[in-house]
């Protein structure tokens, strides 16, 4: 199998958040040439945040893409020159008020691979503690929420809990070591 070439990329936006790159590219196996569209953005942290009672910390918010109230795991992007670990802990202590004891590297994955060209990277953070308030961008509204084992559970069989990157935050945790 091979790769597809890059002819020619072009931006054809820009913004805080990401870049949408029109890629040119031809096949050589195939001898086809065809235009795709690229989402260049920064990698994403993500973090299943346990208290030191082992409650979840969760955070609710907003989202505008499907204009729901969403109850989540804390995350946010990669900062220029920034390590995913200590985006992980800045995160965490921004949205949440806490500061996570250990945090591991759970796993790093392709968002969507199709189309963004980054990485998500999926914390656990044991014997969280609050030490603050938030310190919430002016555009962010969050509410702190905590939560058992079994109403996580509950809550993503039920679907109240649908993000699919909270998902498989819960589910890289559920099927990992990470429990033991």
């Amino acid at each position: 199998m091979k790769k597809w070439n890059r002819i020619k990329t072009t931006t054809a936006y820009s913004s805080r958040i990401f870049d949408l790159r029109e890629v040119r590219c031809h096949h050589p196996a195939l001898e086809v040439t065809s235009d795709f569209l690229v989402l260049e953005t920064r990698d994403w942290i993500n973090i299943v945040a346990q208290d030191e009672s082992g409650r979840f910390i969760l955070v609710k918010q907003h989202r505008l893409g499907t204009d729901e109230l969403t109850l989540e795991t804390p995350g946010g992007l990669v900062e220029e020159g920034e390590r995913p670990e200590g985006t992980a802990r800045r995160e965490l202590l921004e949205e949440t008020g806490y500061d996570a004891g250990a945090m591991v590297l759970m796993k790093k994955l392709s968002a969507n691979p199709a189309i963004l060209n980054n990485h998500i990277y999926f914390f656990h953070a044991t014997g969280c503690r609050k030490v603050s308030g938030q310190s919430l961008d002016p555009s962010e509204d969050i509410e702190i929420h905590t939560a058992t084992e079994a109403e996580i559970l509950e809550m993503i069989r039920t679907g109240e809990m649908s993000h699919s990157v909270v998902v498989t935050a819960f589910s890289l945790y559920f099927f990992s070591s990470f429990r033991d």
